[in-house]
């Protein structure tokens, strides 16, 4: 394309196609995800550049402070208000159910600021796109054991990157992220994979594998551990990046667990963060009699 610089990245059988007027320095967390540019994404972002800020008649139907969201005729606009105050002129993203978006900058920061970051792409990369491709994201690190994925999710400071740390140098796991990951449903078959949003755990992978099973932590000085079903919802449901704004979306992600937690085995684990958890957990979900 004539004046135009592209890429992909691909994670959790994903591809995402960026297409921005000048060449980029990456963030670092694509550079693992990096994959053959191509045509035929399942979603494409194309960088806009803006000289002043986007005039809507209308008003939000929804805003945090941070965020304001309206429908428009297009699909969905997010503008970002800390943005705007900071620099004058939005980033937004117009959000298209065919997965042609676009991304708004202010022409005077690109080549100083955003050209070398992509700012704010974390937030417009995720839930939407992930939705229309029957798809979730979760607060959870996950790793890649014996050909399955397994999920430890939990409120923050739970231990979820810490169990899959043990898992690594215990088991020899592979941490395919530590912070977030990409829920799909496949034929029947859930997966569990990477995704563009780490966290401080900094590992990036375009892996997925089905899932084999999903651990809710709690810190306690013993180790125990109980199967659950319905009782995981609230978690599952709260560790879930959700536009609740968007009945569809609460809809699906309604849908999605509830399928979830009668096909996936759940098990709430507290544990100190020992070998002894990890063998505890291990042996449970892989129903080993003996600790490796």
């Amino acid at each position: 394309m004539n004046g135009e610089y592209s890429f992909c990245i691909r994670f959790s059988s994903l591809t995402v196609r960026f297409i921005l007027p000048t060449e980029a320095n990456l963030p670092e967390c694509f550079l693992e995800l990096l994959c053959e540019d191509t045509d035929t994404p399942d979603v494409t972002y194309r960088v806009s550049l803006i000289q002043k800020p986007i005039s809507l008649n209308s008003t939000p139907i929804y805003e945090d402070g941070d965020i304001f969201v309206y429908k428009t005729t297009e699909g969905y606009l997010r503008i970002y208000k800390p943005l705007i105050e900071k620099d004058g002129c939005q980033v937004a993203c117009l959000l298209r159910k065919n997965g042609e978006n676009i991304m708004y900058y202010p022409e005077d920061k690109w080549h100083s600021k955003y050209r070398n970051y992509l700012h704010c792409t974390h937030l417009i990369c995720g839930e939407l796109m992930l939705l229309y491709r029957n798809a979730l994201l979760l607060h959870s690190s996950v790793v890649l054991k014996d050909d399955k994925a397994v999920l430890f999710c939990g409120a923050s400071g739970a231990g979820k990157s810490t169990q899959a740390k043990l898992w690594q140098e215990h088991l020899g796991a592979e941490i395919i992220n530590g912070d977030r990951c990409v829920l799909m449903k496949k034929d029947g078959i859930f997966f569990g994979g990477g995704s563009p949003f780490a966290g401080t755990s900094g590992i990036y992978s375009p892996k997925q594998a089905p899932i084999g099973g999903i651990f809710i932590l709690n810190k306690a000085s013993d180790n125990t551990i109980t199967k659950v079903t319905r009782s995981a919802f609230r978690t599952l449901y709260y560790q879930t990046t959700i536009n609740a704004w968007d009945k569809s979306f609460v809809d699906f992600v309604t849908d999605f667990y509830a399928s979830l937690l009668g096909s996936v085995p759940v098990f709430e684990l507290s544990c100190r963060p020992d070998k002894d958890a990890v063998m505890l957990a291990y042996n449970t979900l892989f129903s080993k009699e003996e600790s490796l």
